[in-house]
């Protein structure tokens, strides 16, 4: 039986996340490349997934800390 992982955010995102790592990583020189392993399991996946699009136009260099993409808008 295969080990099963508990993800934050919808299936269908956390794909769409993933295929957007591979294309970013398509674009970055090897000492640059992304480590979909850290951001796998982060619940914002709208700022995570936008960070991504703006490294893939040239805006960002890179992502910030996964803890980032963990942190609640509106904590209360």
């Amino acid at each position: 039986m295969s080990e099963s992982i508990k993800i934050n955010m919808p299936f269908a995102k956390w794909c769409e996340v993933q295929k957007e790592f591979e294309e970013v990583n398509k674009v970055l020189p090897n000492e640059d490349k992304l480590d979909f392993e850290k951001y796998k399991y982060c619940s914002s996946y709208g700022r995570l997934l936008c960070h991504l699009y703006l490294i893939k136009a040239g805006t960002n260099k890179t992502l910030k800390e996964p803890e980032f993409y963990n942190k609640k808008e509106f904590e209360q």
